[in-house]
């Protein structure tokens, strides 16, 4: 029996064998095109709104005259790949990036058309912002307006609104850029009838005006400030709202200020303030100055006027207010032109103790200041820089003398006028001594840097470095690294 058993099973096994060897010589294979993908590097940095360009090399083991195809696929690395654009069908890679700043995979395709098989190679990209430092310039172009940014290292990007907010411009009129550098750095830009919040990396916009009232008045943005290191000031058709910065957020504005009993208000748009003495403001209408605390949602008298120890009257200025800005300290100062408009004054204001009025000076006659158009005030010294038409003067106020220092070329106009300061590195040797002046002149726009002096005035009497190819600037700021 045992005999019979082992023969069937030696009789099973060569049946098996058999057919496996029967079962071999029935596959016929085929050889097909391998392709190998190199490159320079699979791990790249690009900059925002900048070109990626990658270049491949391919070799082939099995070429064909159908040839290949190719496909770059770009999606963010972290989580699901939902959101996938296709950067390229080329065999080499040359594309604009918008993505936000971030790390994202790059896919490459390449596809053998005879076969159908496709061999793939994962590139690691890094998006790093291209705005974190730079002079930012509103510039209007066709009617439209859009922001644009000169680096540090001298490179000029347009268009970066529209292009992060799929193609949208900016409100009509946009003027002005207000820049609040409080636990980060937030941008806004001021239009007459609007204001709107862009991301400070990216320039998606974040708010529009309504958003930052609880019940929005019809807008008419003229200021918008921290001021005394707590409270978020917005000025709006002449009206004060104000947010404290002590709640968490979002800092939503109110109700607006109640005025002092003594009718309406119409607040002009400078900040004057002090953490110990609170917020000053100068109503056009009455031509005087009112006061309010950190916590104050009503307007206050100024101290009443002593002549032993006030320089002028607070409660009865009786002239318009040209301009005001902060100095050194809690120094400020404020230019004022009579009613009769043929004489000019400086007021200084000291927010920081309680009798501020310390100082007025008599500057009418000083060349180019009556008629002016735009100011910026030393953080330095006490030297208000001043435009008129296309010539940049030097006002000392303490000396009561102006110094003509540049003239642009005939016909040219001084758009805007800011000082530089970078928040990111406070020894830089170019704080509050370089001022960024756009101009417009022969239908375009230029940035032109100027250094300062110890003495005040321009270094070698000129510019260090200007930049062209703009449209019309309507505003300027320095945007601090991030």
């Amino acid at each position: 029996m045992l005999k019979h058993i082992k023969l069937l099973c030696c009789i099973s096994l060569g049946i098996a064998m058999a057919g496996c060897y029967k079962d071999k010589g029935n596959y016929d294979y085929i050889d097909i095109n391998e392709v190998s993908i190199t490159s320079d590097s699979s791990a790249v940095v690009v900059l925002q709104q900048d070109t990626l360009r990658i270049n491949v090399q391919l070799k082939q083991s099995m070429p064909d005259a159908a040839g290949l195809t190719y496909e770059w696929v770009f999606y963010a690395a972290n989580g699901t790949p939902q959101e996938r654009r296709q950067l390229g069908t080329g065999k080499n890679l040359t594309a604009m990036i918008s993505e936000k700043p971030g790390n994202y995979n790059l896919d490459y395709f390449v596809t053998d058309k005879k076969t159908g098989v496709s061999f793939q190679k994962r590139f690691s990209i890094s998006v790093e912002s291209a705005f974190g430092e730079g002079w930012m310039v509103l510039e209007e172009n066709g009617g439209t307006t859009d922001i644009g940014l000169v680096t540090r290292g001298k490179k000029i990007f347009k268009n970066i609104y529209s292009t992060s907010n799929k193609g949208q411009k900016l409100p009509a009129g946009a003027r002005d850029i207000s820049i609040i550098q409080y636990r980060g750095q937030e941008i806004y830009i001021l239009s007459p009838a609007d204001m709107v919040q862009v991301d400070y990396v990216d320039f998606t916009k974040i708010k529009r005006f309504d958003q930052f009232f609880y019940d929005a008045p019809a807008p008419k943005p003229e200021g918008n400030y921290l001021l005394g290191g707590s409270d978020k000031v917005m000025y709006n058709n002449g009206l004060v709202y104000t947010a404290s910065t002590v709640l968490p957020p979002p800092y939503t504005f109110g109700l607006p200020l109640i005025g002092a009993g003594e009718g309406p208000y119409y607040m002009e748009p400078y900040p004057i303030y002090s953490v110990s003495e609170g917020k000053f403001f100068y109503d056009r209408i009455s031509q005087r100055f009112f006061r309010a605390g950190p916590y104050d949602i009503e307007l206050s008298p100024c101290p009443q006027f002593d002549p032993a120890a006030d320089a002028y009257n607070m409660n009865n200025i009786g002239k318009k207010l040209l301009y005001a800005e902060h100095n050194v300290t809690d120094m400020h100062n404020l230019l004022f032109k009579n009613n009769n408009n043929d004489s000019l004054f400086i007021y200084v204001l000291d927010a920081g103790i309680p009798n501020p009025a310390v100082a007025k000076y008599d500057v009418t006659g000083l060349p180019g200041l009556l008629g002016a158009d735009h100011y910026r005030m030393s953080k330095t010294l006490t030297y208000l820089y001043y435009s008129n038409g296309n010539k940049v003067y030097k006002l000392d106020i303490l000396a009561q003398t102006s110094t003509l220092l540049y003239t642009f070329p005939a016909g040219t106009q001084v758009a805007d006028m800011k000082m530089y300061f970078n928040w990111k590195d406070f020894d830089d040797a170019d704080n509050d001594r370089l001022i960024g002046i756009a101009t417009n002149e022969a239908g375009h726009g230029k940035l032109y840097y100027f250094p300062l002096a110890v003495t005040g005035n321009f270094e070698g009497n000129t510019y260090r470095t200007v930049f062209d190819g703009f449209g019309k600037i309507n505003g300027i700021a320095y945007k601090s690294g991030n």
